[in-house]
């Protein structure tokens, strides 16, 4: 497969450029298109933040992220060539005039009579979203070229989702906006809807039908760290599940759409995500907090936000009837992993206590997918397992990180990887109400050691289907 690398010109506008979104993930993953000769030799990037500050202190801000980022592979050479291509404005986002500035005077000095394509990036917190959005219509002409990249979260509740996507629409085009999950931009992710648009057989095996359950697990072994402020306000299954996790479980429990265009994409992972049902009650859930969350920098003393949270989801749909779905995620926990379990349905005279078939697959720390088979060497014996296994991880040039790769994407103006907002909406509707839930019924998190696997009643969850989590190592 052909490299890509972009043709012509274009800026980058950061907005939020001294955040913690820009120097941790953004400016690194541009290092990784300018290493990797992904760049036009013409581009601008541009830091558009609220702070005070010179082009010179802006550029050591941007080397110093990246030296931090690249510690042990960094070329000091490239480093020097895209250090020059970074610039800084100093605007108010909910000001007109500031924007009238940076269009009519700032730009126009960097590009010269060009209009280049111009790509918004949004890393700031949401509640900056609206002023940028509106400030950016306004001065936006027929002939500009302008694309707006919105990173999650999108809202913090259906109203507030509803209301930015109608916000949107009243200044911008669907098709000149980008809404950005990263988790979409891994590459193990995307090979989900790869390997099931490429093998018949896998595609067989993961329907509802021969499904007897489906587990995500997602563990991250840090705490909050700087995010406390935000995470607090929110907790993990805002964080994590309304977002990464219901979209790997879309993209594992869809119908696949015959072509691979991003509206028939959008179409099929909304209308899974639309059936999907919680029912409220106690055994259907499981929340717990890390004994040492509360000593966190800017978390109360008397916080009751969740830290780990484990689901009993199913999907209203005929075809998906009676599967239990169980979704897992939490911090400060024994490792770092990531991976998808789906459990084949046994025959019904197979003792119950024989493991199942199934396929694992595996996002972090390693890309991998396992088809885990029995094989008995007679009536009476032990079974063996028959595990094939392979890597489904990136090669060479096609190695980048999932900024990289989505920026590529908008570039390009492909939309696979990027959310819509009735897909947001969905997602929002089925976490508002788990959210009120819990706020109903007052539940407070069980607490787990930091370190740990996390909270011991989360295996009543599987249990109650005679299930049990798949453990891997």
């Amino acid at each position: 497969m052909k490299t890509y690398k972009i043709k012509d010109p274009f800026n980058l506008v950061i907005f939020g450029a001294s955040g913690d979104l820009a120097k941790l993930k953004i400016f690194p993953s541009l290092y990784s298109l300018m290493e990797q000769k992904r760049l036009p030799k013409d581009f601008n990037i541009i830091g558009y933040s609220r702070t005070k500050m010179s082009r010179e202190e802006f550029q050591k801000i941007f080397r110093k992220s990246i030296e931090k980022k690249h510690k042990s592979d960094l070329n000091e050479k490239i480093l020097d060539q895209l250090i020059k291509k970074v610039h800084y404005f100093s605007g108010q986002y909910d000001q007109l005039e500031d924007y009238k500035k940076f269009k009519n005077e700032f730009l126009k000095t960097l590009n010269g009579k060009d209009k280049l394509t111009t790509i918004a990036y949004f890393s700031v917190p949401p509640v900056a979203f609206k002023p940028i959005i509106e400030n950016l219509g306004k001065t936006k002409d027929e002939k500009d070229d302008l694309r707006l990249i919105l990173e999650k979260p999108f809202g913090e509740d259906t109203k507030s989702a509803q209301e930015l996507f109608h916000f949107v629409a009243r200044y911008f085009d669907e098709e000149e906006v980008f809404l950005l999950d990263h988790y979409l931009g891994k590459t193990a992710v995307q090979s989900i809807l790869n390997l099931r648009h490429s093998n018949r057989l896998l595609n067989l095996m993961m329907k509802g039908p021969e499904i007897s359950n489906i587990q995500i697990t997602a563990f991250e072994n840090i705490g909050v760290k700087e995010r406390a402020g935000y995470f607090d306000k929110v907790g993990t299954i805002k964080d994590m599940v309304q977002s990464h996790l219901l979209q790997i479980l879309a993209l594992v429990t869809m119908s696949i759409p015959i072509t691979d265009d991003a509206k028939s994409l959008h179409r099929e992972k909304y209308s899974i995500l639309n059936a999907m049902e919680f029912i409220p009650s106690e055994k259907n859930i499981v929340l717990g907090q890390y004994d040492n969350y509360k000593k966190e920098k800017g978390v109360p003393k008397d916080s009751n936000t969740e830290t780990f949270a484990a689901l009993r989801l199913f999907i209203d749909r005929e075809s998906w009837y009676n599967t239990p779905i169980y979704l897992r995620t939490g911090k400060s926990l024994h490792k770092k992993h990531t991976y998808v379990a789906i459990q084949i349905k046994k025959f019904a005279f197979q003792p119950k206590d024989e493991d199942p078939n199934q396929l694992i697959i595996e996002l972090q720390p390693d890309e991998k997918i396992n088809i885990t088979l029995i094989n008995k060497q007679g009536i009476s014996s032990k079974h063996q397992e028959v595990v094939t296994s392979d890597s489904i991880a990136c090669e060479g040039d096609d190695c980048l990180p999932e900024h990289s790769l989505l920026l590529l994407d908008v570039i390009r103006r492909r939309r696979l990887h990027f959310l819509s907002f009735p897909e947001i909406i969905a997602t929002w509707q089925l976490t508002d109400k788990i959210i009120n839930f819990i706020k109903r019924k007052n539940l407070k998190p069980e607490k787990y050691k930091t370190g740990s696997k996390g909270p011991s009643s989360q295996k009543d969850l599987t249990e109650i289907d005679n299930f049990k989590w798949e453990e891997l190592e």
